[in-house]
């Protein structure tokens, strides 16, 4: 009888500890759409992109970005990293007022290049950026 008492108790401790972890799981899902809506975004025409992707962003980025700066950003993107090959999910980060999503991404002139989402409390993009990684270096000392 004692074993069962304790066998239901942990199930049940189980359970509960579960639905803790999934707290976020609904804002996560919105805000990686959204994000892997604007990676996808980079690669096609700057006006049906742009399109498409403007519901997800917030009412700011999308008066300061526009349709014309979109495609200075595509254009910059492609200059600087190449063209997209590959993006993995990093990171989830929840703050008091917003989220911050991260991607690792590899790209045909960039190998690593970290890939930064912040979402607001309504998981719309505020605020993006592209950056390259770099290693850092070894002393020489370290070479060695």
């Amino acid at each position: 009888m004692k074993k069962l008492v304790l066998v239901l108790t942990m199930l049940l401790a189980f359970a509960c500890s579960s639905l803790a972890f999934a707290a976020d799981g609904g804002d996560l899902n919105k805000e990686q759409k959204a994000a892997e809506k604007m990676m996808t975004s980079l690669a096609g025409d700057a006006a049906t992109e742009y399109a498409a992707l403007a519901p997800s962003l917030s009412a700011e980025l999308g008066k300061t970005m526009g349709e014309k700066n979109f495609a200075a950003i595509q254009s910059q993107v492609k200059k600087q990293f190449g063209s997209l090959k590959e993006t993995k999910f990093h990171s989830f980060e929840r703050f008091d007022q917003g989220d911050r999503v991260t991607y690792i991404a590899a790209f045909s002139k960039e190998n690593v290049v970290i890939m930064t989402f912040m979402f607001g409390k309504d998981a719309k993009l505020q605020n993006f950026s592209f950056s390259p990684y770099k290693a850092p270096e070894k002393s020489p000392a370290e070479k060695k």
